[in-house]
Protein backbone atom coordinates (compact mmCIF):
# COMPACT_ATOMS: atom_id res chain seq x y z
CA UNK A 1 0.00 0.00 0.00
CA UNK A 2 1.39 3.39 -1.00
CA UNK A 3 1.19 6.09 1.71
CA UNK A 4 1.63 8.93 -0.76
CA UNK A 5 -2.14 9.67 -1.16
CA UNK A 6 -2.10 10.64 2.51
CA UNK A 7 0.59 13.24 1.89
CA UNK A 8 0.14 16.70 0.43
CA UNK A 9 3.37 18.68 -0.12
CA UNK A 10 3.30 22.45 -0.02
CA UNK A 11 6.00 24.32 -1.95
CA UNK A 12 7.68 27.38 -0.49
CA UNK A 13 6.08 29.71 -3.03
CA UNK A 14 2.63 28.39 -2.14
CA UNK A 15 3.26 28.43 1.59
CA UNK A 16 4.66 31.89 2.21
CA UNK A 17 2.03 34.42 3.12
CA UNK A 18 -0.76 31.88 2.79
CA UNK A 19 -3.47 32.01 5.47
CA UNK A 20 -5.54 28.86 5.70
CA UNK A 21 -9.13 29.30 6.97
CA UNK A 22 -9.60 28.42 10.63
CA UNK A 23 -12.77 26.51 9.74
CA UNK A 24 -10.81 23.90 7.80
CA UNK A 25 -9.84 21.06 10.06
CA UNK A 26 -7.36 18.25 9.85
CA UNK A 27 -8.99 15.31 8.17
CA UNK A 28 -8.23 11.82 6.87
CA UNK A 29 -7.52 8.92 9.16
CA UNK A 30 -4.03 8.11 10.29
CA UNK A 31 -2.22 5.83 7.88
CA UNK A 32 -0.63 3.11 10.01
CA UNK A 33 -0.75 5.56 12.90
CA UNK A 34 1.79 7.86 11.25
CA UNK A 35 1.04 10.31 8.42
CA UNK A 36 -2.03 12.53 8.20
CA UNK A 37 -3.31 14.59 5.30
CA UNK A 38 -2.49 18.23 5.99
CA UNK A 39 -5.68 20.15 5.48
CA UNK A 40 -5.36 22.79 8.13
CA UNK A 41 -3.33 23.82 11.12
CA UNK A 42 -5.22 26.72 12.59
CA UNK A 43 -3.64 28.62 15.43
CA UNK A 44 -6.24 27.26 17.85
CA UNK A 45 -5.28 23.66 17.05
CA UNK A 46 -1.51 23.82 16.65
CA UNK A 47 1.13 26.05 18.14
CA UNK A 48 4.80 26.32 17.33
CA UNK A 49 6.74 23.71 19.28
CA UNK A 50 10.14 24.61 17.86
CA UNK A 51 11.82 25.75 14.69
CA UNK A 52 15.38 24.71 13.85
CA UNK A 53 17.99 26.33 11.68
CA UNK A 54 20.39 23.53 10.75
CA UNK A 55 24.08 24.29 10.37
CA UNK A 56 26.84 25.94 12.40
CA UNK A 57 25.49 27.45 15.61
CA UNK A 58 27.51 30.62 14.99
CA UNK A 59 25.33 31.42 11.95
CA UNK A 60 21.91 30.55 13.39
CA UNK A 61 19.06 32.77 12.20
CA UNK A 62 17.33 34.88 14.89
CA UNK A 63 14.34 33.17 16.46
CA UNK A 64 15.54 29.67 15.57
CA UNK A 65 17.22 26.91 17.53
CA UNK A 66 20.61 25.93 16.16
CA UNK A 67 21.37 22.31 15.35
CA UNK A 68 24.72 21.25 13.93
CA UNK A 69 24.31 17.50 14.30
CA UNK A 70 25.91 17.49 17.74
CA UNK A 71 24.62 16.66 21.19
CA UNK A 72 24.20 20.14 22.66
CA UNK A 73 20.42 19.78 23.08
CA UNK A 74 19.26 16.38 24.39
CA UNK A 75 15.79 16.84 22.85
CA UNK A 76 17.30 16.31 19.39
CA UNK A 77 19.25 13.31 18.16
CA UNK A 78 20.97 12.51 14.86
CA UNK A 79 21.79 8.88 14.13
CA UNK A 80 24.20 8.58 11.23
CA UNK A 81 26.72 11.26 10.39
CA UNK A 82 25.84 14.71 9.15
CA UNK A 83 28.22 17.59 8.55
CA UNK A 84 27.52 21.32 8.60
CA UNK A 85 27.96 23.96 5.94
CA UNK A 86 27.62 27.75 5.81
CA UNK A 87 27.50 29.22 2.31
CA UNK A 88 27.28 32.81 3.52
CA UNK A 89 24.95 35.47 2.15
CA UNK A 90 21.81 37.27 3.32
CA UNK A 91 19.45 34.29 3.50
CA UNK A 92 20.07 33.57 7.18
CA UNK A 93 18.07 30.34 7.23
CA UNK A 94 19.03 28.69 3.95
CA UNK A 95 22.69 29.73 3.91
CA UNK A 96 23.41 27.04 6.52
CA UNK A 97 22.46 23.37 6.54
CA UNK A 98 23.41 19.87 7.57
CA UNK A 99 24.19 17.35 4.87
CA UNK A 100 24.62 13.62 4.92
CA UNK A 101 23.69 10.37 3.29
CA UNK A 102 21.64 7.91 5.32
CA UNK A 103 20.67 9.56 8.62
CA UNK A 104 17.81 9.80 11.11
CA UNK A 105 16.76 12.94 12.94
CA UNK A 106 14.64 12.51 16.07
CA UNK A 107 12.98 15.07 18.33
CA UNK A 108 11.61 14.33 21.78
CA UNK A 109 8.00 15.59 22.02
CA UNK A 110 4.75 14.88 23.83
CA UNK A 111 2.47 12.33 22.18
CA UNK A 112 -0.05 13.82 19.79
CA UNK A 113 -0.56 15.18 16.28
CA UNK A 114 2.03 17.45 14.66
CA UNK A 115 2.57 19.45 11.51
CA UNK A 116 6.08 19.55 10.06
CA UNK A 117 7.55 21.97 7.52
CA UNK A 118 11.05 21.34 6.28
CA UNK A 119 13.24 22.99 3.66
CA UNK A 120 15.99 21.23 1.72
CA UNK A 121 18.59 22.60 -0.68
CA UNK A 122 22.02 24.11 -1.15
CA UNK A 123 23.02 27.32 -2.88
CA UNK A 124 26.20 25.83 -4.34
CA UNK A 125 25.43 22.19 -5.20
CA UNK A 126 22.72 19.77 -6.27
CA UNK A 127 21.74 16.96 -3.90
CA UNK A 128 19.89 13.66 -4.24
CA UNK A 129 18.05 11.67 -5.25
CA UNK A 130 16.86 10.66 -1.80
CA UNK A 131 13.72 9.70 0.09
CA UNK A 132 12.29 11.12 3.30
CA UNK A 133 10.39 8.98 5.81
CA UNK A 134 8.31 10.32 8.68
CA UNK A 135 7.56 7.98 11.57
CA UNK A 136 9.02 5.22 9.34
CA UNK A 137 6.46 5.87 6.58
CA UNK A 138 7.40 7.20 3.16
CA UNK A 139 6.70 10.94 2.92
CA UNK A 140 8.81 12.06 -0.04
CA UNK A 141 9.26 9.31 -2.59
CA UNK A 142 12.09 10.82 -4.63
CA UNK A 143 13.70 14.24 -4.40
CA UNK A 144 16.62 15.93 -6.11
CA UNK A 145 17.41 19.55 -5.32
CA UNK A 146 19.27 21.48 -7.98
CA UNK A 147 22.01 24.01 -7.35
CA UNK A 148 20.51 27.06 -5.60
CA UNK A 149 17.10 25.37 -5.39
CA UNK A 150 15.27 25.20 -2.07
CA UNK A 151 12.27 22.90 -1.73
CA UNK A 152 9.81 23.16 1.14
CA UNK A 153 7.42 20.38 2.11
CA UNK A 154 4.72 20.32 4.79
CA UNK A 155 3.04 17.23 6.21
CA UNK A 156 1.64 15.83 9.44
CA UNK A 157 2.58 13.04 11.79
CA UNK A 158 1.16 11.27 14.79
CA UNK A 159 3.53 10.61 17.70
CA UNK A 160 2.76 7.77 20.09
CA UNK A 161 6.18 7.07 21.63
CA UNK A 162 7.35 10.62 22.50
CA UNK A 163 9.68 10.59 19.48
CA UNK A 164 9.20 12.46 16.21
CA UNK A 165 11.39 10.83 13.56
CA UNK A 166 12.62 11.85 10.12
CA UNK A 167 14.74 9.48 8.06
CA UNK A 168 16.75 10.51 4.99
CA UNK A 169 17.72 7.67 2.67
CA UNK A 170 19.82 7.96 -0.54
CA UNK A 171 18.49 6.29 -3.69
CA UNK A 172 21.83 6.02 -5.48
CA UNK A 173 25.40 5.48 -4.35
CA UNK A 174 26.93 8.74 -3.16
CA UNK A 175 23.62 10.64 -3.10
CA UNK A 176 23.09 12.94 -0.16
CA UNK A 177 20.64 15.47 1.25
CA UNK A 178 20.94 19.04 2.52
CA UNK A 179 18.47 20.08 5.24
CA UNK A 180 18.27 23.78 6.08
CA UNK A 181 15.20 24.23 8.28
CA UNK A 182 12.49 22.39 10.22
CA UNK A 183 9.42 23.90 11.87
CA UNK A 184 7.25 21.72 14.10
CA UNK A 185 3.77 22.77 15.18
CA UNK A 186 1.65 20.85 17.63
CA UNK A 187 0.19 20.75 21.13
CA UNK A 188 1.70 22.73 23.95
CA UNK A 189 4.47 20.63 25.46
CA UNK A 190 3.92 19.46 29.02
CA UNK A 191 7.46 18.18 29.61
CA UNK A 192 10.94 18.06 28.11
CA UNK A 193 12.01 14.78 26.53
CA UNK A 194 15.67 13.85 26.57
CA UNK A 195 16.51 11.29 23.90
CA UNK A 196 19.85 10.21 25.26
CA UNK A 197 20.32 11.46 28.81
CA UNK A 198 21.18 7.97 30.02
CA UNK A 199 23.28 6.94 27.01
CA UNK A 200 25.42 10.02 26.38
CA UNK A 201 28.81 10.12 28.09
CA UNK A 202 29.24 12.59 30.91
CA UNK A 203 31.01 15.84 30.08
CA UNK A 204 32.85 16.21 33.36
CA UNK A 205 36.56 15.61 33.89
CA UNK A 206 37.73 13.22 36.64
CA UNK A 207 39.74 14.53 39.57
CA UNK A 208 43.31 13.38 40.31
CA UNK A 209 41.87 11.39 43.21
CA UNK A 210 39.51 9.56 40.86
CA UNK A 211 42.41 8.79 38.55
CA UNK A 212 44.39 7.34 41.41
CA UNK A 213 41.43 5.28 42.61
CA UNK A 214 41.07 3.68 39.16
CA UNK A 215 44.37 1.88 39.57
CA UNK A 216 47.47 1.68 37.41
CA UNK A 217 46.72 2.33 33.72
CA UNK A 218 47.72 -0.29 31.15
CA UNK A 219 48.64 1.45 27.87
CA UNK A 220 49.50 -1.81 26.08
CA UNK A 221 46.19 -3.46 26.89
CA UNK A 222 44.32 -0.29 25.99
CA UNK A 223 46.14 0.19 22.67
CA UNK A 224 45.34 -3.38 21.66
CA UNK A 225 41.68 -2.76 22.51
CA UNK A 226 41.74 0.40 20.37
CA UNK A 227 43.22 -1.46 17.42
CA UNK A 228 40.75 -4.33 17.64
CA UNK A 229 37.83 -1.89 17.95
CA UNK A 230 38.98 -0.03 14.84
CA UNK A 231 39.13 -3.28 12.85
CA UNK A 232 35.65 -4.22 14.02
CA UNK A 233 34.25 -0.91 12.78
CA UNK A 234 35.74 -0.83 9.27
CA UNK A 235 33.33 -0.10 6.44
CA UNK A 236 32.62 -2.51 3.61
CA UNK A 237 35.01 -0.42 1.49
CA UNK A 238 37.78 -0.91 4.05
CA UNK A 239 37.79 2.66 5.35
CA UNK A 240 38.51 3.28 9.02
CA UNK A 241 35.67 5.80 9.34
CA UNK A 242 31.94 5.09 9.16
CA UNK A 243 30.70 8.67 8.97
CA UNK A 244 32.71 10.12 6.14
CA UNK A 245 34.71 9.15 3.06
CA UNK A 246 37.23 11.93 3.69
CA UNK A 247 40.69 10.38 3.60
CA UNK A 248 42.06 12.43 6.48
CA UNK A 249 39.61 10.86 8.94
CA UNK A 250 40.80 7.37 8.05
CA UNK A 251 44.47 8.34 8.29
CA UNK A 252 44.75 8.46 12.08
CA UNK A 253 43.20 5.02 12.66
CA UNK A 254 45.59 3.73 9.97
CA UNK A 255 48.60 5.13 11.82
CA UNK A 256 47.39 3.63 15.09
CA UNK A 257 47.03 0.23 13.44
CA UNK A 258 50.57 0.52 12.07
CA UNK A 259 51.86 1.34 15.54
CA UNK A 260 49.85 -1.58 16.89
CA UNK A 261 51.41 -3.84 14.26
CA UNK A 262 54.88 -2.68 15.22
CA UNK A 263 54.26 -3.24 18.93
CA UNK A 264 52.14 -6.41 18.90
CA UNK A 265 53.02 -8.04 15.57
CA UNK A 266 49.36 -8.66 14.68
CA UNK A 267 49.29 -9.19 10.91
CA UNK A 268 45.58 -8.34 10.72
CA UNK A 269 46.43 -4.74 11.62
CA UNK A 270 48.84 -4.43 8.70
CA UNK A 271 46.45 -6.15 6.29
CA UNK A 272 43.76 -3.59 7.08
CA UNK A 273 46.22 -0.77 6.43
CA UNK A 274 47.52 -2.10 3.11
CA UNK A 275 44.00 -2.78 1.83
CA UNK A 276 43.20 0.89 2.39
CA UNK A 277 46.50 2.30 1.09
CA UNK A 278 46.37 0.12 -2.03
CA UNK A 279 43.01 1.75 -2.71
CA UNK A 280 44.55 5.18 -2.12
CA UNK A 281 47.36 4.54 -4.60
CA UNK A 282 44.84 3.47 -7.22
CA UNK A 283 43.00 6.77 -6.81
CA UNK A 284 46.03 9.00 -7.43
CA UNK A 285 45.09 11.42 -10.19
CA UNK A 286 47.10 12.06 -13.38
CA UNK A 287 48.36 15.37 -11.92
CA UNK A 288 49.72 13.34 -8.95
CA UNK A 289 47.15 14.78 -6.51
CA UNK A 290 44.45 12.96 -4.59
CA UNK A 291 40.86 13.99 -4.06
CA UNK A 292 40.14 14.78 -0.43
CA UNK A 293 37.59 11.98 -0.31
CA UNK A 294 37.76 8.31 -1.21
CA UNK A 295 35.85 7.56 -4.42
CA UNK A 296 36.16 3.77 -4.05
CA UNK A 297 37.01 3.58 -7.74
CA UNK A 298 40.53 3.54 -9.16
CA UNK A 299 41.34 6.22 -11.68
CA UNK A 300 41.91 3.54 -14.30
CA UNK A 301 38.20 2.62 -14.13
CA UNK A 302 36.86 6.17 -14.49
CA UNK A 303 35.90 8.09 -17.59
CA UNK A 304 38.00 11.02 -18.80
CA UNK A 305 35.20 13.36 -17.71
CA UNK A 306 35.15 11.90 -14.21
CA UNK A 307 38.90 12.25 -13.87
CA UNK A 308 38.84 15.83 -15.10
CA UNK A 309 36.07 16.67 -12.62
CA UNK A 310 38.13 15.22 -9.78
CA UNK A 311 41.21 17.20 -10.79
CA UNK A 312 39.18 20.42 -10.88
CA UNK A 313 37.39 19.67 -7.60
CA UNK A 314 38.95 19.45 -4.12
CA UNK A 315 42.50 18.13 -3.85
CA UNK A 316 43.30 20.28 -0.86
CA UNK A 317 46.66 20.01 0.82
CA UNK A 318 45.33 20.06 4.39
CA UNK A 319 43.25 16.89 4.16
CA UNK A 320 45.48 15.00 1.77
CA UNK A 321 48.64 15.69 3.77
CA UNK A 322 47.24 13.51 6.54
CA UNK A 323 46.64 10.45 4.37
CA UNK A 324 49.75 10.84 2.19
CA UNK A 325 51.85 10.56 5.35
CA UNK A 326 50.46 7.06 5.89
CA UNK A 327 52.26 5.83 2.78
CA UNK A 328 55.57 6.70 4.44
CA UNK A 329 54.57 5.38 7.87
CA UNK A 330 53.58 2.04 6.31
CA UNK A 331 56.76 1.82 4.23
CA UNK A 332 59.01 -0.01 6.75
CA UNK A 333 56.42 -2.75 7.30
CA UNK A 334 55.27 -3.69 3.80
CA UNK A 335 56.76 -6.06 1.23
CA UNK A 336 59.26 -4.86 -1.37
CA UNK A 337 56.66 -4.43 -4.11
CA UNK A 338 54.52 -2.17 -1.97
CA UNK A 339 57.63 -0.31 -0.78
CA UNK A 340 58.31 0.71 -4.39
CA UNK A 341 54.69 1.58 -5.10
CA UNK A 342 54.06 3.58 -1.92
CA UNK A 343 57.29 5.53 -2.09
CA UNK A 344 56.82 6.34 -5.79
CA UNK A 345 53.24 7.53 -5.21
CA UNK A 346 54.28 9.77 -2.32
CA UNK A 347 57.22 11.21 -4.25
CA UNK A 348 54.99 11.97 -7.24
CA UNK A 349 52.57 13.75 -4.95
CA UNK A 350 55.31 15.73 -3.21
CA UNK A 351 57.27 16.70 -6.33
CA UNK A 352 54.51 17.22 -8.89
CA UNK A 353 51.71 18.60 -6.77
CA UNK A 354 52.20 19.45 -3.09
CA UNK A 355 55.49 21.39 -3.22
CA UNK A 356 54.05 24.09 -5.48
CA UNK A 357 51.70 25.24 -2.73
CA UNK A 358 54.43 26.24 -0.27
CA UNK A 359 54.81 30.02 -0.06
CA UNK A 360 58.08 31.94 0.49
CA UNK A 361 57.05 32.27 4.16
CA UNK A 362 57.16 28.51 4.55
CA UNK A 363 53.40 28.28 4.96
CA UNK A 364 51.29 26.14 2.64
CA UNK A 365 48.06 27.19 1.01
CA UNK A 366 45.16 24.75 0.96
CA UNK A 367 45.88 23.84 -2.67
CA UNK A 368 42.79 23.35 -4.78
CA UNK A 369 39.60 23.59 -2.74
CA UNK A 370 36.10 23.38 -4.24
CA UNK A 371 37.46 24.23 -7.67
CA UNK A 372 39.52 27.23 -6.58
CA UNK A 373 43.27 27.56 -6.13
CA UNK A 374 43.99 28.92 -2.67
CA UNK A 375 46.64 31.64 -2.47
CA UNK A 376 47.00 32.48 1.23
CA UNK A 377 48.74 30.43 3.94
CA UNK A 378 46.64 27.94 5.87
CA UNK A 379 48.02 26.78 9.21
CA UNK A 380 46.40 23.35 9.07
CA UNK A 381 47.73 22.63 5.58
CA UNK A 382 51.16 23.80 6.72
CA UNK A 383 51.02 21.30 9.56
CA UNK A 384 49.93 18.27 7.56
CA UNK A 385 52.22 19.00 4.62
CA UNK A 386 55.18 19.62 6.93
CA UNK A 387 54.51 16.18 8.40
CA UNK A 388 54.11 14.54 4.98
CA UNK A 389 57.37 15.96 3.63
CA UNK A 390 59.23 15.05 6.82
CA UNK A 391 57.90 11.49 6.65
CA UNK A 392 59.01 11.29 3.02
CA UNK A 393 62.46 12.41 4.09
CA UNK A 394 62.47 9.66 6.72
CA UNK A 395 62.07 6.92 4.08
CA UNK A 396 64.20 8.47 1.30
CA UNK A 397 66.90 10.49 3.07
CA UNK A 398 66.48 13.23 0.45
CA UNK A 399 67.32 16.54 2.21
CA UNK A 400 65.05 18.52 -0.12
CA UNK A 401 62.03 17.12 1.66
CA UNK A 402 63.40 17.86 5.11
CA UNK A 403 64.08 21.49 4.15
CA UNK A 404 60.47 21.91 3.04
CA UNK A 405 59.28 20.42 6.34
CA UNK A 406 61.63 22.64 8.36
CA UNK A 407 60.35 25.75 6.61
CA UNK A 408 56.75 24.70 7.32
CA UNK A 409 57.53 24.22 10.99
CA UNK A 410 59.33 27.56 11.05
CA UNK A 411 56.23 29.31 9.70
CA UNK A 412 54.11 27.83 12.47
CA UNK A 413 56.65 28.74 15.15
CA UNK A 414 56.78 32.31 13.85
CA UNK A 415 53.06 32.61 14.51
CA UNK A 416 52.90 31.92 18.25
CA UNK A 417 52.28 34.18 21.23
CA UNK A 418 54.20 33.98 24.49
CA UNK A 419 50.94 33.50 26.43
CA UNK A 420 50.70 30.07 24.78
CA UNK A 421 48.27 30.74 21.94
CA UNK A 422 49.10 30.09 18.28
CA UNK A 423 48.07 32.51 15.56
CA UNK A 424 45.82 30.78 13.05
CA UNK A 425 45.87 31.53 9.32
CA UNK A 426 42.55 30.72 7.68
CA UNK A 427 42.38 28.77 4.45
CA UNK A 428 40.12 31.08 2.42
CA UNK A 429 41.36 34.55 3.27
CA UNK A 430 44.38 36.47 4.46
CA UNK A 431 43.18 37.00 8.02
CA UNK A 432 45.07 35.62 10.99
CA UNK A 433 44.03 35.58 14.63
CA UNK A 434 45.06 33.88 17.90
CA UNK A 435 43.26 30.71 18.90
CA UNK A 436 42.47 29.46 22.36
CA UNK A 437 44.79 26.56 23.12
CA UNK A 438 41.72 24.33 23.39
CA UNK A 439 40.86 24.87 19.69
CA UNK A 440 42.22 21.40 19.04
CA UNK A 441 40.31 20.95 15.79
CA UNK A 442 42.92 23.18 14.16
CA UNK A 443 45.83 23.32 16.60
CA UNK A 444 46.59 19.61 16.71
CA UNK A 445 47.72 19.74 13.09
CA UNK A 446 50.34 22.37 13.83
CA UNK A 447 52.01 19.82 16.08
CA UNK A 448 52.06 17.24 13.30
CA UNK A 449 54.71 19.26 11.46
CA UNK A 450 56.53 20.54 14.53
CA UNK A 451 56.89 17.19 16.28
CA UNK A 452 57.98 15.33 13.14
CA UNK A 453 60.59 18.00 12.48
CA UNK A 454 61.71 17.87 16.12
CA UNK A 455 62.48 14.18 15.66
CA UNK A 456 64.30 14.50 12.32
CA UNK A 457 65.98 17.89 12.02
CA UNK A 458 69.70 18.33 12.65
CA UNK A 459 69.28 22.10 12.98
CA UNK A 460 70.10 22.88 16.63
CA UNK A 461 68.75 26.42 16.36
CA UNK A 462 65.41 25.14 15.04
CA UNK A 463 65.16 22.59 17.84
CA UNK A 464 65.83 25.36 20.35
CA UNK A 465 62.99 27.42 18.82
CA UNK A 466 60.64 24.46 19.09
CA UNK A 467 61.52 23.97 22.76
CA UNK A 468 61.02 27.69 23.47
CA UNK A 469 57.62 27.90 21.75
CA UNK A 470 56.47 24.68 23.40
CA UNK A 471 57.41 26.22 26.72
CA UNK A 472 55.04 29.09 25.94
CA UNK A 473 52.35 26.73 24.70
CA UNK A 474 52.50 24.58 27.81
CA UNK A 475 53.35 27.01 30.62
CA UNK A 476 51.95 30.27 29.23
CA UNK A 477 49.24 32.25 30.99
CA UNK A 478 46.77 30.87 28.44
CA UNK A 479 48.66 27.64 27.83
CA UNK A 480 47.77 23.96 27.92
CA UNK A 481 48.39 23.43 31.63
CA UNK A 482 46.21 26.36 32.63
CA UNK A 483 43.39 25.31 30.30
CA UNK A 484 42.83 21.92 31.94
CA UNK A 485 39.92 21.09 34.22
CA UNK A 486 40.76 19.44 37.52
CA UNK A 487 44.39 19.60 36.44
CA UNK A 488 43.73 16.46 34.37
CA UNK A 489 42.21 17.06 30.91
CA UNK A 490 40.72 19.85 28.85
CA UNK A 491 37.00 20.76 28.87
CA UNK A 492 34.78 18.48 26.82
CA UNK A 493 33.36 20.47 23.92
CA UNK A 494 32.20 19.42 20.43
CA UNK A 495 33.09 16.04 18.86
CA UNK A 496 35.45 17.41 16.18
CA UNK A 497 37.69 19.16 18.67
CA UNK A 498 37.28 16.46 21.32
CA UNK A 499 38.62 13.81 18.94
CA UNK A 500 41.88 15.65 18.35
CA UNK A 501 42.38 16.40 22.02
CA UNK A 502 43.19 12.69 22.36
CA UNK A 503 46.55 13.30 20.66
CA UNK A 504 47.41 16.57 22.41
CA UNK A 505 49.24 14.76 25.25
CA UNK A 506 51.98 14.18 22.66
CA UNK A 507 53.00 17.80 23.23
CA UNK A 508 53.51 17.13 26.94
CA UNK A 509 55.21 13.82 26.21
CA UNK A 510 57.86 15.15 23.82
CA UNK A 511 58.49 18.25 25.92
CA UNK A 512 59.01 16.10 29.00
CA UNK A 513 61.28 13.62 27.22
CA UNK A 514 63.64 15.88 25.40
CA UNK A 515 62.96 19.61 25.50
CA UNK A 516 62.72 20.91 29.06
CA UNK A 517 61.43 18.24 31.45
CA UNK A 518 59.87 19.30 34.71
CA UNK A 519 57.71 17.74 37.40
CA UNK A 520 54.45 19.44 36.39
CA UNK A 521 54.65 18.28 32.77
CA UNK A 522 55.72 14.79 33.81
CA UNK A 523 52.67 14.60 36.06
CA UNK A 524 50.46 15.91 33.24
CA UNK A 525 51.63 13.05 31.01
CA UNK A 526 50.74 10.48 33.65
CA UNK A 527 47.27 11.94 34.16
CA UNK A 528 46.57 12.06 30.42
CA UNK A 529 47.59 8.42 30.02
CA UNK A 530 45.33 7.39 32.90
CA UNK A 531 42.45 9.33 31.32
CA UNK A 532 42.87 7.60 27.95
CA UNK A 533 43.22 4.14 29.51
CA UNK A 534 39.88 4.35 31.33
CA UNK A 535 36.95 3.75 28.91
CA UNK A 536 34.40 5.69 30.95
CA UNK A 537 36.58 8.79 30.69
CA UNK A 538 38.00 8.33 27.20
CA UNK A 539 34.51 7.96 25.73
CA UNK A 540 33.79 11.53 26.85
CA UNK A 541 35.99 12.71 23.99
CA UNK A 542 34.58 10.17 21.53
CA UNK A 543 37.00 7.25 21.98
CA UNK A 544 35.30 3.87 21.40
CA UNK A 545 31.86 5.51 21.20
CA UNK A 546 29.09 4.22 18.88
CA UNK A 547 29.84 5.97 15.56
CA UNK A 548 26.14 6.46 14.76
CA UNK A 549 25.48 8.62 17.83
CA UNK A 550 26.09 12.40 17.93
CA UNK A 551 28.85 12.12 20.52
CA UNK A 552 30.45 9.34 18.46
CA UNK A 553 30.41 10.89 15.01
CA UNK A 554 34.21 11.29 15.26
CA UNK A 555 34.67 8.11 17.30
CA UNK A 556 36.99 6.39 14.83
CA UNK A 557 39.32 9.37 14.36
CA UNK A 558 39.20 9.95 18.13
CA UNK A 559 40.28 6.37 18.76
CA UNK A 560 43.03 6.80 16.19
CA UNK A 561 44.30 9.97 17.84
CA UNK A 562 44.23 8.32 21.26
CA UNK A 563 46.09 5.33 19.87
CA UNK A 564 48.93 7.55 18.65
CA UNK A 565 49.39 8.90 22.16
CA UNK A 566 49.46 5.47 23.79
CA UNK A 567 51.75 3.98 21.14
CA UNK A 568 54.26 6.76 21.72
CA UNK A 569 54.06 6.18 25.48
CA UNK A 570 54.78 2.48 24.95
CA UNK A 571 57.60 2.83 22.43
CA UNK A 572 59.15 6.31 22.05
CA UNK A 573 59.55 7.40 18.43
CA UNK A 574 57.31 4.74 16.93
CA UNK A 575 54.76 7.14 15.42
CA UNK A 576 57.55 9.29 13.90
CA UNK A 577 59.41 6.42 12.19
CA UNK A 578 62.27 6.72 14.65
CA UNK A 579 62.06 3.07 15.70
CA UNK A 580 60.33 1.57 12.70
CA UNK A 581 63.38 1.95 10.46
CA UNK A 582 65.19 -0.79 12.36
CA UNK A 583 62.16 -3.07 12.66
CA UNK A 584 61.77 -6.07 10.34
CA UNK A 585 59.39 -5.55 7.44
CA UNK A 586 57.09 -8.27 8.75
CA UNK A 587 57.26 -8.49 12.54
CA UNK A 588 56.51 -12.06 13.64
CA UNK A 589 53.17 -12.74 15.25
CA UNK A 590 55.07 -14.14 18.22
CA UNK A 591 56.48 -10.76 19.18
CA UNK A 592 55.98 -10.24 22.90
CA UNK A 593 52.64 -8.79 23.86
Amino acid sequence: MNPMPFFRPVHAAQWQGRCRPRARVMRAARWCGALLLVATAGAAELGEVFKIDFGPASSCAPGYLANDGGDADPRFLWKGHVSTRDRGGDDLVNRTFVEGRAADFCAGVDNGDYELTLTLGDRNYAHGPFQVFVQDQLAIEKLTTKKNEFVTRTFSAHVADARLKLRFAPLTEGANFALTMLVVRGPKQLKDHSLYAEDAPAKTIPTPAELAAAGEPDPRKTLRAYCDWLLAHRTAEGLLEQNSTEWYRTSYPLRTLLAGYHIFGERKYLDAVTACLDKLVGEQLPNSAWSSGCRNRPVADRTAEEVEKAIKGTTNTADVGSISTCLAVAYPYVDDRRKRIYRAALQRYADNYAAQWQLPSGGFTNGRWQGLDMTTPYSVATGTQGMSFCALYAITGDPRYLRIAERAAGFLLDNWLEDGRPVHHHHQNATASPLKVTAFGDIYYYHEAILWVWHWTQDAALKARIARVYGWHIHGAQGLLQAREQGVWWPVSEPWGNSKSAAMPLVFLEYDRGMAPDREVHEAVARCVAFLCHPAWAERIGVLCPPDMPWGKFAMPATGFAGLTLAEVIEPGVIYLRTAQTAPSLPPATRAN
